[in-house]
Order: C-alpha cells, then structure tokens, then sequence
C-alpha cells in the first residue's frame, strides 16, 4: 500500500463526459471510491480510474488501488483565442487512439503560473471485450479557464505536446 500524498494534485470528482454525467466520488466502510482521477507524478501527467483510499483513525487517506489510463498518442495542439470578453481560450488536439474501440476520457487540465498541463487519456475495454489493433484518428476541442489570468505568455501541454499563446 502506498501512503496518499500531496503528489497527487487534482482528483477529477464530478467529471462529465459528452453523453452522461459521470459517478461522485463516494465514501463508505472507511473506503473514498473516486471513478477517475490524474496526478502528477515526477512532473508527468498520469490518469486514474476506479480509485481507492482507505482512511485511517486519524483522517489520512491510503491508496488501495487505482488503474491507471493510457495517455493517447498526441500528434498536435492548436491554441484558440475568441475575441471576446471575457478571453475565452481553447485547445484542438489532434492524434491517435491506440484502437477504435475505446472513447477518450474527460481531461485533466492543471495549472501552475503560466503553464497548463492536461492528461488526455482513452477508456479501457471491458475483459471479454476485443477490438481490431489499428490506430484511431481523433479531434478534440478542450476549453481552458483563463478567468483571472494577467497578459503574458502561456504554455500548454497536452501529453507532452506543447503549444504557446498570449493574452
């Protein structure tokens, strides 16, 4: 069992895809469930499902499990700046699945001074699931919260893609 930490930044509770509006995060018996969560772990984003943490006497949490998501394979991001008020700013990430029969997962986007770093992961299939082995192209759109933000010169990261931009 690893001792839960402050490495892990941000647990995505509440997150909703395009279709359904995904499971909170629950607590019972002394076991936190938390259906999908990213961290970053030795400065590289890393996505979660099917977390748990066990919580002791004391109010620490231990991580009892947790299966971790495949980034996908990103192949560019195109930063977009709305001429509006406020500045609304967007990521089109283009790349690949590693196969067709898996949906991406809502990403997790971190900031930190002038920098955002977002975990862009692909679902699982389920154990008696198969899917033919072949790349599959995608195209996204990811809204970033500038909200607050001074004029300056910006990074984004998207698996490790990377982007600049101004406000």
């Amino acid at each position: 069992m690893l001792k839960f930490s402050k490495y892990l930044l941000i647990l995505c509770l509440g997150i909703h895809n395009q279709l359904a509006a995904a499971q909170p995060a629950t607590f019972k018996d002394g076991i936190l469930n938390i259906p999908q969560g990213a961290a970053i772990v030795n400065g590289e984003p890393s996505y979660y499902n099917d977390i748990q943490l066990g919580s002791d006497t004391e109010g620490n949490f231990t991580l009892l499990s947790a299966q971790q998501s495949n980034l996908v394979s990103v192949d560019s991001v195109l930063v977009n700046i709305l001429e509006s008020f406020p500045v609304q700013v967007s990521v089109t990430v283009t790349g690949n699945k590693s196969i067709p029969c898996v949906e991406l997962q809502t990403p997790a986007i971190f900031v930190d001074e002038s920098t955002f770093t977002v975990a862009l992961a692909e679902t699982r299939l389920g154990p008696a699931e198969t899917c033919i082995a072949v790349l599959d192209p995608f195209e996204t759109n990811i809204a970033l919260d500038v909200t607050g933000l001074g004029p300056g010169s910006y990074t984004v990261s998207v698996n490790g893609v990377a982007a600049s931009f101004s406000l």
